[in-house]
Parts: structure tokens; sequence; C-alpha cells
């Protein structure tokens, strides 16, 4: 399908004033005339964006949509001109080739005008998805289509979904895959089902709220001391990415320490998607994101940093509990269960007999549409819907601390009793742990300390006959 709604395919509908780009010099040859280059490029709709006082990107806005450029597009801008418009002889363009880096160098770039773009956000109780053929607005009463002559404020060209929105189509009189699919790693029950529902809403809702804009965690439900996944979590990030402008970040590998983390992050950008991290995830390193804004470093370029309102969404998916616990965490984290209706065995491919989001046809899309378009609305009705976590608190448990220390407690009484007997009585039933060069009675004690706060004790440094002693209350 030809983009129809593109910044580049808009320009092309158009008629643009005619300018001659050089000049000769004095002493002969070819310059680029600066001034004129300067009203090539704003009558075309390029300009700079400032992301902050002394940093800039280009862009090109045609009827309130908006592009970031790099300097290829802008050199063929010039190019394509020469050649196909003003059509310059050879000597001009030889020397257009030769010169072009000077006329799309920063120094020139940070002289075009700075647009003061306000781009259109989503409020609380509203969103809007674009589509080839119309705006579709959801609030929780109603959805209605639009034509672009309605549009109010700019948008990012990359919001503009590659496909047209079917008005006919009931999601709840024509079931897509993907409903099928997300009812089905819901263990077929229903809550569970709108938990996961709500989820996809929020993710695709371009509103932040600085009260509430937690990480997405999806997890397995079942409890393995060897994971495998598969159970469906990336599907539920590809189906965000056919409305989001996506970075997907390899968790096995991903490092808070490496240089550049988020190079990937552009000013479109929406959803940020850990993928599979492991169990050493250092999930307070994404506190200053979740709440403060972003700092993304490039190679060989100024750091840029975006505010809270237009940092991406966070979503992570895992086959662990992240660790962490208090006020702190559970603020910032939404964490979900998928159940294990999919896996190594069965896969969505076997239940559906072709591959989501590849082999799907149009009347697939529309359903999904229409289906995804239904998630937002229920989202903005009922907000993000908590699951009854089933066995989540138990990873998290043993993530914090020990499988083995966790059966050794589970027949406990929580009695006051010494610390170094209850030392003792985990020694003599697991030996080996004598051995472990990483194994303290420091971290034992933690162990004890984050066992009984999961159960609902605080524990007391209780002295007894100078004796030091676990005190449950």
């Amino acid at each position: 399908m030809v983009n129809k709604m593109s910044v580049a395919y808009r320009a092309s509908e158009k008629q643009f004033p005619h300018f001659t780009l050089y000049r000769a010099k004095q002493n002969g040859g070819w310059e680029f005339d600066f001034v004129k280059l300067t009203a090539f490029f704003t009558s075309r709709g390029y300009f700079i964006y400032r992301t902050s006082i002394d940093r800039f990107i280009p862009i090109r806005i045609i009827d309130n949509i908006v592009k970031q450029v790099g300097k290829k597009e802008l050199k063929d801008e010039i190019l394509n001109f020469l050649i196909l418009v003003d059509d310059c002889p050879e000597y001009i363009h030889q020397f257009a080739l030769k010169d072009i880096s000077k006329a799309v160098s920063d120094d020139f770039l940070e002289t075009l005008p700075a647009k003061q773009v306000e781009f259109r956000k989503d409020r609380k109780d509203a969103m809007q998805l674009y589509y080839q053929n119309c705006i579709v607005k959801i609030t929780k009463n109603k959805i209605t289509t639009h034509p672009y002559t309605e549009l109010d404020g700019y948008i990012w060209e990359s919001q503009i979904l590659p496909r047209v929105y079917n008005t006919s189509v009931n999601p709840d009189q024509i079931e897509s895959d993907f409903k099928k699919f997300v009812f089905n790693i819901s263990n077929k029950d229903n809550n569970r089902y709108k938990s996961i529902c709500s989820v996809l809403g929020f993710l695709i809702h371009n509103y932040k709220s600085p009260a509430y804009c937690p990480a997405i965690i999806l997890n397995d439900e079942v409890i393995s001391s060897n994971p495998e996944g598969g159970t469906g979590k990336g599907l539920l990030i590809k189906a965000v990415e056919q409305f989001l402008t996506t970075i997907t970040i390899e968790g096995k590998t991903f490092s808070f320490d490496k240089n550049f983390v988020y190079q990937s992050v552009n000013a479109d950008t929406k959803l940020i998607a850990f993928q599979d991290v492991n169990k050493s995830f250092d999930f307070e390193r994404l506190f200053a994101v979740l709440t403060d804004g972003i700092n993304i470093e490039k190679k060989g370029k100024d750091a840029i940093h975006y505010t809270f309102q237009d940092t991406p969404k966070i979503v992570i998916t895992t086959n662990y509990a992240i660790k962490g616990a208090g006020n702190s965490h559970e603020r910032r984290r939404f964490e979900l269960e998928i159940s294990q209706h999919y896996n190594r065995q069965r896969t969505p491919l076997d239940d559906f007999k072709k591959m989501m989001f590849v082999e799907w046809s149009q009347n697939d899309y529309e359903s999904f549409d229409a289906f995804i378009v239904d998630c937002c609305q229920f989202y903005l009705k009922a907000g993000l819907v908590s699951q009854t976590l089933i066995n989540l608190p138990e990873k998290r448990l043993i993530a914090e601390t020990n499988i083995d220390f966790i059966k050794f407690m589970t027949d406990f009484d929580f009695r006051t009793i010494a610390r170094a007997e209850l030392y003792r009585s985990f020694t003599e039933q697991f030996d080996e742990y004598l051995s472990n060069k990483y194994f303290t009675k420091q971290l034992f004690s933690k162990w004890v300390n984050v066992y009984a706060e999961s159960k609902g004790y605080s524990v007391e440094d209780y002295i007894y006959q100078s004796v030091r002693h676990y005190k449950f209350t």
C-alpha cells in the first residue's frame, strides 16, 4: 500500500517555489547561496526542532505531520531539485556533489528556523489512533472516526499506521486470532483476560500521568528452576509495535553500565521494550527514567534529555521475578502473569495455522484493530486492572532469598529463636552452603528478614542473656 499520509507523499503532491541554490565565486568556481538555501529548505517544510537550548534535530513538516530527517534526506532534496527541477548543467551537478556536506553541516542547519512544535498528546480520558483513511477518537463512552482536516496539532509521521480502519468490524461479533490468543494466555480466565486488555490499552495510550505511570512487567506464571519462556509475552509486545514506534533491547546481554544504552531512542519513540531480562536485572536503575525522564547519549553526539512526558513508556518481559520490594518499587511497576497455555511444544502457530502479523490478511488486521480499539476503550473505563497473582509473590521471594532456604523455613513457627541456632539448623540441613564463599551469616540474616516480611512479620534484634535472637512480631 502506498502511504499517502507520509510526509514524502504529501510533499510530492505540492508545488514549491523555485530557487537558484548556487552562485559564482568572484575568483571562479561555484558555491552554495546559503540565504537561498535557507529559503529553499523552509519553503519545503524543513526546520529544526530544539530538544534543549543548545541541541536540535532536523525535521520536516507537511500538513501538521512531522518527520525527523537525516542528512541523507537533506542531501537528496538538494540534488534531486538540481537535477530534476532546476535541470542544472553537469558542472553544477559536479560542484554540488563535491560541496554537498557544507549544505547540510550542523553549523548551517542550526541557522534554520526553529519550529515551536506542540505535538498532540492524548488526554487522560481520551485517545486517538491515526490510520490511512481516518483518525479514530476513543473515549470511554464512544468511538468515532474523523478526517485529517480535523487534526488539531502536530503528530509524528511514525504515528500514522500503514493500514485503513474498517468501521464495520464489530469486535463482539468477529473474533480476531489475537483476541483468542490473549484469552488463551489468560488461562481462559475473564478477570486475567481483562487485565491483559487493560495493559494493551495503557501502553498504546499516548498519555503519561505523573501520579502513576509504571513499567509493565510480563512474567511467566509457572515456577521453574529452568524457565523456558515461549508463553507469548513477545507477541504482546509485537501487538503494541503495530501502533507505536518501539525499540527493543535484548535483556539477556543488557547492562546499565554499557555506553549508549539508549542510543536507539529517538524523539518519536513511544515504547522501550526490555525483552527476556535475566534474574540480575537491576530495576532500580530505571527509577529515574520512570519518574524524571531519560538522557540519550549517541555516539559522537551530545546527550539529549527528554522530559518525563516525552520519555517512552517501558515494558519488560522476563522468566524471573524482578527483584525489589517496598513502596518505591510498587508504584513504579505493574506486573502480569502469563499462563503456560503456550510453550516449547505448543505454539500459537499450532492453534492459528499462520504467523501472527507476518502472514495476516487485510481481514486479520481489521479484526485485530477492532479488538485493540476495544482494549483502549476498556482501559479508559477501567484503568489498569490488577491480576490476582498466583506464583509471582513466591517467585519474587525466591529471587530475594534462596529456594533451599524457603524449603527450610516452610514449617517455621516464627517463635523467638537465637540467631546462631537458626543458622546452625539451616547449615546442618544444607551443609553444602558452608563451603560457599558467597554464603555468610549476614546474607542468611537478610534472608530471614525478607522471608518474615513476606509472611507479615517484622523482625527485632532481641538480646536475651547476652545472646542475640530473632524476635518476630
